[in-house]
Order: C-alpha cells, then sequence, then structure tokens
C-alpha cells in the first residue's frame, strides 16, 4: 500500500494529495495537472521550520526540488480563518518515507535541514538590524522608561521563541544517510 498525506496550504488553493508510489511521488490537486517525479529525479529534499508562518511553533515544511519544480509539502493544513490545523502525525512517517525511498532509488540525492546560507545569515542580519532599529524607536518615544522597559521585554518574549528555534532548526545543514534529526520534524 502505499502512503498519502493531504494538506490545504491557504483558503485560496485546492488540498493536495500527495501519494509515495514505488516509481516516485505523485502529487494531485484539483484544478491543476497530476504531476509524478520520479525518486531519481528528485535532486534534494529540504527540511525546515517556518516561523515566520502564522506564529505556530510547530509548523514545518518539506521542500523537494527535481530539475526546475520546488514544491512545498506543509506540516499544517488550512482549515478556516486564521485556523490551520497541526498534522504532525501523518505528516511525519510521510516525510520519513519520502526520505527513505528517494535515497534508496538516488543515494546521490540531498538530504538538507535549515535555510540555504544566504537565506539564514540575512534573517540573522534582518533580525538584528530590527531589534537595533526596536530598541532606538523605544529610546526616542516619549513614554515612561518602566512603560518602555515592559514593551520592550514583552516584545522579546513574544518573538525569542520563534527567533530561537529557528535559529536552532533552520541552521543549513546536510543530513548523511536516511536518518531525519528530530529537530527538523514536527513534535506529533
Amino acid at each position: 500500500m502505499n502512503t498519502n498525506y493531504t494538506f490545504k496550504k491557504s483558503a485560496i488553493e485546492k488540498s493536495q494529495y500527495w501519494e509515495l508510489t514505488e516509481q516516485g511521488i505523485v502529487r494531485r490537486q484539483q484544478g491543476r495537472n497530476d504531476m509524478h517525479i520520479p525518486y531519481s529525479k528528485v535532486q534534494s529534499i529540504r527540511l525546515l521550520f517556518l516561523a515566520n508562518n502564522r506564529y505556530r511553533l510547530n509548523n514545518y515544511c518539506c521542500r523537494i526540488t527535481a530539475g526546475k519544480t520546488v514544491l512545498d509539502i506543509y506540516s499544517s493544513s488550512y482549515e478556516g480563518v486564521g485556523k490551520f490545523g497541526e498534522q504532525a502525525s501523518t505528516y511525519v512517517p510521510f516525510v520519513k518515507e519520502l526520505v527513505q525511498k528517494t535515497k534508496t532509488a538516488h543515494p546521490a540525492c540531498r538530504i538538507l535541514t535549515g535555510q540555504t546560507a544566504a537565506v539564514y545569515y540575512g534573517n540573522l542580519l534582518l533580525t538584528v538590524i530590527v531589534v537595533i532599529g526596536l530598541m532606538l524607536i523605544f529610546q526616542y518615544l516619549p513614554i515612561s522608561w518602566g512603560l518602555s522597559l515592559i514593551i520592550k521585554l514583552l516584545l522579546i518574549g513574544y518573538l525569542g521563541f520563534y527567533i530561537l528555534k529557528s535559529i536552532k532548526v533552520n541552521k543549513p545543514r546536510q543530513v548523511e544517510g536516511s536518518e531525519i534529526p528530530d529537530y527538523c520534524l514536527p513534535k506529533i
């Protein structure tokens, strides 16, 4: 029996149905042509955390690159306005099997974790610039020192979890073999 996974990216898009066959990966989506990607054509599979995507701590993505085709499989699914259901219990086994089958059929396929180096270090630089900018803004706002400190601490606390997790998980790495590190997958 083939392993499958279904998710809906947004209100605008139809649900995507993914299936792992013996020959390759199949994606079906209403309104689009069915797509079949042989495992031998998959150049890389990138596993990353989407910190900037609706501020959920269990939001991951599996990015498949095959030639010029880049496809994303999300660990959450759109359910309604501002509501996304976590699907870690079906996403994790699907991704593990995807990596296993791809590496078995095509050992040269690279399994990557995190963002590309340019995106990762660019995001770090942007974060530093934003933090410095916020500190300067709060320095010159006509509010009391105590209120300013409280606002700064709230911002740091609110965004800190996402930034720290993103820094840890999205550091660019390459996985040897087909074992996926736990930090690259959502918690079940």
